[in-house]
C-alpha cells in the first residue's frame, strides 16, 4: 500500500524561513553589494571649460617700431589678404617708441635695388623711394622674415602640419656624439674641448629646451654596403647607417639626437654635399671625416679638427629642434620657434582634452578617475599661464598633463573591459545559488497559493 510522504510542520517552517531569509539577504545585502562592486567611478570633468576653450584664444601681437612712418592699415590689409586664417592669432602692432618694440625696422632710401637684412631683432630695409616703403615692408615681413612662422601656424591651425626632419617637441633631449671608425685602429678625440662650443648653443636654446650630452667611440663599424668609386649617392643616404651591427640603441627616457663622426678606411664623398655631411629625419646628423689616419697627431682628432664639425652639427641641431629656415637672424628664428611651440603644444593639449571628453561621453561604462580630472585642471591652468606669459615651458607642461589625463591607466584598462565581463565574473557564483533560490521561491509561491497561508 502506497503511503503519502509529507514533511513535518517544523521542517516546512524551517524551509520557508530559510527561503525568506535568503531572499531578504539577496534583496537587502546582495543586490546593493553587487551594485557597489560593479559600479564605476566617473569624476565630474570640467566639460564646459574644455569645450569653450578655443585655439583662437592664443593671440600674438608683434610690436614693431619703425624709424619712418608706416601705414598700419595698409600693412594689416596686406596681412589679412595673405593669411586670412591667422587674423585672430597673429597681428602686427606698430608702436611709438623703440623701448616698446620687440623688433625695430630701420628704413633707408636706396639708390639700387630694394633689399633687407636682419641683425638680432633689427630689420634694416632699403627701398628705392619712400612711396615704396609700405608695400616693401609687407613683402619683407610676410614673405621673408616671418614667412616660415606664419606658414607653420597656418598649417597647425588647418591640421596640415608635418614635422619634416624635426623631432617632436620635448623639454629635454639627450645628445649623443659618436666617433665611429671602420677599422680597429686606436683613436681618440678632444671632444670635451670641442663641446665647449655647444655651451653657447645650449644657452641660446635655454627657453626652448635643455640637453644632456654623452659621447662614445666605437671600432670596426663596417658599412652596410660597398659604394662604387667611394661615391655615395643621395638615394643611398637612407641606408648608410648599419643599424644591425652598429650599437646605436639608447634607452634614455628623453628623445635622443645623434651626431656621428664616421672615419672610413677609404675616402668617401657624398653627392651634392659641400660639407660631406647629411641629416637623417628625426634621428640626427652624420659627418664623413676623410682625414688620413696615419697623418693624425697620435691618432687623435684635435680640437681644431672638431670645431668645424661642431659648426655643422649646430646647424643640424637647429633643424632637428624645428628652428625656422631662412635668411633672418638666429634671434628672430628663435622667437618664431617659441611662438610656434607654444601654439602647437596648446593645440595638442586641447585636442587631447576634447578627445578625452568625447571618449568619456561615448563610453558610459568607462571609469573616469579623480586623477584624470586633476590632470585636466592642471592642463587648463598651464594653458592659461602659457598664454599669459608666452611661455614654452608652461605649454609643454600643459601637453604633458593632457597626455597623462588621456592615457591614465585605469581609463585605458576599462576601455577594454565590456560590461558583459561582469556577468562572466559573477555567473559561477550566482548560478548554483540562484537555481536553489529560484526553485525555493517557486515552491514557496505554490504553497502560498494552495493554502493561502505560509507557516512562518
Amino acid at each position: 500500500m502506497k503511503k503519502d510522504s509529507k514533511e513535518s510542520s517544523n521542517i516546512s517552517f524551517i524551509r520557508d524561513l530559510i527561503t525568506v531569509v535568503v531572499i531578504t539577504l539577496i534583496v537587502g545585502l546582495g543586490y546593493p553589494l553587487f551594485l557597489y562592486t560593479t559600479s564605476i567611478y566617473r569624476a565630474d570633468l570640467p566639460v564646459n571649460e574644455v569645450n569653450n576653450f578655443d585655439i583662437e584664444s592664443i593671440s600674438y601681437k608683434i610690436p614693431i617700431y619703425s624709424n619712418e612712418p608706416l601705414d598700419y592699415n595698409a600693412i594689416e590689409s596686406g596681412f589679412r589678404a595673405k593669411y586670412p586664417e591667422l587674423v585672430k592669432e597673429w597681428q602686427i602692432e606698430i608702436v611709438d617708441r623703440p623701448e616698446q618694440a620687440k623688433y625695430q625696422i630701420h628704413l633707408e632710401e636706396s639708390t639700387g635695388q630694394d633689399s633687407f637684412e636682419t641683425n638680432e631683432r633689427d630689420i634694416v630695409i632699403k627701398a628705392q623711394s619712400q612711396n615704396n616703403y609700405n608695400s616693401y615692408v609687407q613683402e619683407v615681413l610676410f614673405d621673408n622674415v616671418f614667412k616660415d612662422e606664419l606658414e607653420t601656424l597656418k598649417a597647425l591651425k588647418t591640421d596640415q602640419y608635418s614635422l619634416g626632419v624635426a623631432f617632436p617637441y620635448s623639454p629635454h633631449y639627450n645628445l649623443v656624439f659618436s666617433l665611429f671608425t671602420e677599422n680597429g685602429k686606436n683613436i681618440n678625440w678632444e671632444i670635451e674641448e670641442a663641446l665647449n662650443h655647444f655651451q653657447s648653443v645650449s644657452a641660446f636654446l635655454k627657453n626652448i629646451t635643455t640637453f644632456t650630452i654623452n659621447t662614445q667611440i666605437q671600432y670596426y663599424t663596417k658599412l652596410s654596403k660597398h659604394y662604387e668609386n667611394n661615391y655615395i649617392l643621395e638615394s643611398d643616404l637612407k641606408t648608410f647607417i648599419n643599424f644591425n651591427d652598429w650599437n646605436l640603441v639608447n634607452f634614455d627616457i628623453n628623445p635622443t639626437i645623434n651626431f656621428l663622426v664616421y672615419i672610413p678606411d677609404n675616402q668617401l664623398s657624398i653627392e651634392n654635399s659641400k660639407t660631406n655631411s647629411f641629416l637623417i629625419s628625426q634621428w640626427g646628423g652624420i659627418k664623413l671625416f676623410n682625414k688620413n689616419m696615419p697623418m693624425m697627431s697620435n691618432s687623435k682628432l684635435l680640437k681644431e679638427d672638431l670645431i668645424p664639425i661642431m659648426n655643422i652639427f649646430t646647424n643640424q641641431l637647429f633643424k632637428l629642434v624645428g628652428l625656422p629656415e631662412g635668411s633672418q637672424s638666429l634671434q628672430i628664428k628663435l622667437d618664431s620657434l617659441e611662438r610656434i611651440l607654444i601654439y602647437k603644444n596648446i593645440k595638442n593639449s586641447l585636442n587631447n582634452l576634447k578627445s578625452l571628453i568625447k571618449l568619456s561621453k561615448s563610453l558610459n561604462e568607462i571609469t573616469v578617475p579623480e586623477e584624470t580630472k586633476q590632470e585636466i585642471l592642471k592642463c587648463l591652468e598651464n594653458i592659461k599661464l602659457a598664454i599669459e606669459n608666452k611661455s614654452v615651458e608652461f605649454s609643454a607642461l600643459a601637453e604633458q598633463a593632457s597626455n597623462k589625463a588621456f592615457f591614465e591607466k585605469e581609463m585605458v584598462q576599462q576601455a577594454y573591459f565590456p560590461s558583459e565581463h561582469k556577468l562572466a565574473v559573477f555567473l559561477p557564483l550566482l548560478g548554483p545559488i540562484g537555481s536553489i533560490v529560484i526553485f525555493s521561491v517557486i515552491r514557496f509561491i505554490k504553497k502560498f497559493k494552495s493554502t493561502g497561508v505560509v507557516g512562518i
